[in-house]
């Protein structure tokens, strides 16, 4: 019979003592990272409130422990800038079908890397152990999960050092989850978050929004240094450092100092962390063995409606705590009005790959088809962009995180398809008193791409003249009154009758009172 202890023990997380990962190192601004207590033990200084208080400070006989109810582990997020929407359209990045890490990542400094190791192996080998053993739970469901989106399984060791894979985490910065997403890069990528439900906490739904996330980072920086590099710091943060350095080439970038010090550590804290993991024996760890998933012992149900969490746990006789701990993404005792699916355990093992199944009809990923990426060419600006592309400025500015109004020519926009129209070929017979500046407006584009389209070496048009436009569009519903005609309604909508007739496929003028015709509106 399975017994509810042992269920406690296999969910354990970590315990809610401090974490410390490259946010607090950027946060104590170490000028010395490769020899950080070289100096003189001062009281006062950076590194020994680094040391003393913040590693040397925990109980060593701190028990694993379902969760300590109202305590929030603090954590500094070198992700803070990113409230916006990086997200391309994705093309499937190539591997191989057994997922092979072996060139995953080939450039980083090996005296950063010794660092990490030692740092892990002295400093931190308590907290590491307990990272490595809560991380193992997960191992399983994660690798899955990033072979289904054909991604580096290696990729686990980014949510080590983010995490500890301590679901329950959130930073000052208010990332939360094993993957510390902000809430607005979680909500771009398929994630609820709101008063009652937070999923950044959710494990399985979580991770596919960090694989789409992931594929986004690598196709629009062609390099996992750099992917990672904005992972970190924040992918405005890079595209600076490239333009900068008018190199995509990560040594080249870090030899010239563009990226930030902290980042540079980023991934040689990673690869650290993968290399004792791979080899606990060679750098002294003893990590607790488990063959069990996360998803071994549970089941899952699917509940309707608003639903006390505590009622709900009782009525299958799971304790509040471990229920908690299994449905993390739950914010409140309360929830009003959800369909979701929430895990409890069951004698009877449930394989993962069937819960892998209904998670997986929910697409995480569908962020990733709601957007394009456009690229800056010599003279665009963004109002041209903006209008050309069918999105408001403010939008286009917000989702690619730009204070100002200076673009360069190479730089990749993202557009957010959800907030752009759909763009149409369409005709328009030019009238009396018509430019091409007018006629651009009209149809929310550039005087260049009119040009283009009708292959017009100058602004020069005549009256009639037909000119090919490609517009975003949108319909509105039209109810056909008495008196309605297709001249009338053309002169109203500002409209040509072929382009009515050509929407709504008829094939003469007649109209009948209560038709209802769609009516292009490009306003």
């Amino acid at each position: 019979m399975f017994k509810a202890k042992n269920i406690v023990l296999l969910f354990t997380l970590t315990s809610c003592s401090g974490l410390i990962s490259h946010h607090d190192l950027k946060n104590q601004k170490i000028s010395n990272i490769d020899n950080p207590i070289s100096n003189k033990a001062d009281e006062k200084s950076q590194v020994y409130y680094l040391d003393e208080e913040l590693y040397l400070s925990e109980d060593s006989k701190v028990q694993p422990k379902l969760v300590i109810e109202n305590k929030k582990v603090l954590v500094e997020d070198a992700r803070s800038n990113i409230e916006q929407d990086l997200r391309s359209e994705s093309s499937s990045i190539s591997k191989s079908s057994d997922n092979s890490d072996d060139d995953f990542i080939l450039d980083y400094k090996k005296k950063h890397f010794d660092f990490w190791i030692k740092y892990y192996s002295k400093r931190e080998k308590k907290r590491f152990t307990r990272h490595v053993n809560n991380g193992q739970v997960y191992k399983n469901v994660i690798d899955q999960i990033l072979d289904y989106h054909e991604l580096p399984r290696d990729l686990f060791f980014v949510g080590l050092i983010e995490s500890g894979y301590n679901t329950f985490i959130k930073s000052r910065a208010s990332a939360t989850g094993p993957w510390q997403f902000m809430s607005g890069t979680a909500r771009d990528y398929g994630l609820k978050v709101n008063s009652s439900v937070d999923e950044r906490s959710n494990i399985v739904k979580s991770t596919h929004a960090a694989a789409g996330y992931f594929k986004d980072l690598y196709n629009i920086f062609g390099s996992w240094e750099l992917a990672l590099c904005a992972y970190n710091a924040g992918p405005n943060r890079i595209i600076r450092a490239i333009k900068k350095g008018n190199t995509r080439d990560y040594k080249e970038l870090v030899k010239k100092r563009l990226i930030p010090k902290e980042t540079i550590y980023y991934i040689p804290k990673a690869m650290a962390a993968k290399a004792i993991y791979k080899n606990p024996k060679k750098f002294g760890f003893k990590f607790t063995k488990t063959k069990k998933s996360a998803f071994e012992f549970v089941e899952s149900v699917t509940v309707k409606g608003s639903f006390d969490t505590h009622k709900l746990a009782s009525n299958y006789k799971v304790p509040h705590k471990l229920f908690r701990k299994l449905n993390p993404e739950l914010r409140k005792r309360w929830v009003k009005n959800r369909k979701m699916t929430v895990f409890i355990p069951t004698k009877k093992a449930t394989h993962f790959a069937g819960i892998f199944k209904k998670e997986e009809r929910i697409d995480y990923s569908r962020s990733s088809r709601n957007h394009t990426v456009y690229k800056v060419k010599r003279g665009d600006n963004l109002s041209t962009i903006a209008r050309r592309l069918g999105v408001r400025l403010s939008t286009l500015k917000r989702i690619n995180n730009i204070r100002g109004s200076k673009i360069f020519v190479g730089q990749k926009l993202v557009i957010k398809k959800s907030h752009s129209s759909r763009r149409v070929n369409t005709t328009h017979i030019v009238r009396r008193g018509e430019n091409l500046s007018r006629i651009a407006r009209k149809y929310r584009t550039s005087i260049r791409s009119l040009k283009r389209l009708n292959g017009l070496r100058s602004s020069k048009i005549m009256v009639g003249q037909r000119l090919k436009v490609n517009s975003p569009i949108k319909y509105v519903r039209y109810k056909v009154k008495k008196g309605d005609n297709l001249y009338l309604l053309a002169r109203k909508f500002d409209l040509d009758i072929q382009e009515i007739k050509k929407v709504n496929g008829l094939k003469n003028s007649t109209l009948f009172i209560g038709q209802h015709l769609k009516i292009p509106n490009r306003g």
